[in-house]
């Protein structure tokens, strides 16, 4: 069944594990409580065919994986496709070239390498060169008490930089949202 529905371009959106620290913090400072299903969303993938994804990992940065792996690390899967097929081969092309690449750890728009959502942007453009999602100003606020989550307090210092908040970045809640910029968007769970 999920042949069916994912075809090389496709966008993965992930709700992996909220017992992780990271992935909890990255949910609860994208959440825009617009549905439940896309509160839970803290990373995102491309799908490129032949059963591979690539994403960028806190671990081994821009990496290549093989598309049942990726699904089965999430909790919860939505899968996108975008409503200009012809921007998917260059977006491919593009994302490949970034293999290899480090994981950006300080989310600044500037910061070397790529986090999850920033790979997205990056490689998703429109004929005339502009990004095919809009960005926004970073939030690194829980949305119920709009103060700086005390993770990203702590994540920051340890890195000896400024919290981003309010730079123009990404989020997969974001780009999910963008809703009218998608064909279709389907849930998969895998059996794990």
């Amino acid at each position: 069944m999920l042949k069916n529905n994912i075809q090389a371009g496709c966008i993965i959106f992930q709700s992996l594990d909220h017992n992780d620290q990271f992935n909890d913090a990255v949910s609860r400072s994208g959440k825009n409580n617009l549905t439940l299903a896309i509160d839970n969303i803290n990373h995102v993938g491309l799908y490129i065919g032949d059963d591979q994804v690539i994403e960028a990992t806190q671990k081994y940065g821009v990496i290549l994986r093989s598309l049942q792996t990726f699904l089965d690390a999430a909790d919860s899967n939505l899968i996108a496709t975008i409503n200009d097929p012809s921007l998917i081969k260059p977006a491919i092309v593009r994302a490949k070239a970034c293999l290899g690449l480090p994981y950006n750890f300080s989310f600044h728009p500037t910061g070397n390498g790529l986090y999850c959502s920033q790979l997205i942007t990056h490689v998703f453009k429109t004929h005339q060169g502009q990004d095919y999602f809009q960005c926004y100003p970073m939030n690194f606020n829980d949305v119920d008490t709009q103060q700086i989550l005390p993770y990203w307090v702590d994540y920051y210092k340890a890195l000896q930089q400024a919290i981003p908040h309010g730079l123009v970045g990404s989020h997969p809640q974001q780009l999910l949202s963008q809703q009218h910029l998608f064909s279709s968007i389907i849930s998969y769970n895998s059996c794990k």
